[in-house]
């Protein structure tokens, strides 16, 4: 991995983001951690699990598809499929946006509110330390108490 993402590394997660992820903040034992969530058969999703340091997982699904009643022999089809998901959560969702901002403008807003929400919670150094590793700008994070790692900048 280079030791700074471009800046056409960042545009290009921006406009993952922009155009597909959910951006919402998730309660987690009353701190409300910022999450950013990509789902659907998108070939870059492993560029962004790359760049980030997280995996993509498979969701499978499975449906009955209600066929007509007049024309179909069979009302009901077993549909089983799946699809991935890209996810990151507190403090590694915050960095990603934080890089992400100057590139967006559609989820602009929201992604603000995101960044606000991680700045005022505590992070893990190893994640810090990971997303710093991969070329990521950190922003001026509150350090957790519990960190045990000293912080590589």
């Amino acid at each position: 991995m280079s030791t700074k993402l471009e800046p056409a590394d960042l545009a290009y997660a921006a406009a993952l983001v922009d155009s597909f992820a959910v951006l919402r903040v998730r309660d987690y034992r009353g701190t409300g951690l910022p999450e950013v969530t990509i789902q659907g058969r998108i070939a870059a999703l492993d560029w962004l699990a790359l760049v980030t340091g997280v995996k993509v997982r498979s969701i499978p699904k499975a449906y009955n598809r209600h066929q007509c009643t007049e024309h179909c022999p069979d009302k009901h089809m077993r549909i089983e499929s799946s699809s991935l998901r890209w996810q990151v959560t507190g403090a590694r969702a915050t960095i990603v946006l934080h890089g992400c901002l100057p590139y967006m403008r559609v989820q602009t807003r929201d992604a603000w509110k995101l960044v606000e929400a991680g700045l005022a919670i505590g992070y893990k150094t190893d994640v810090v330390n990971d997303m710093t590793r991969r070329g990521w700008v950190i922003p001026d994070l509150r350090e957790q108490p519990r960190a045990r790692v000293a912080l590589v900048r």
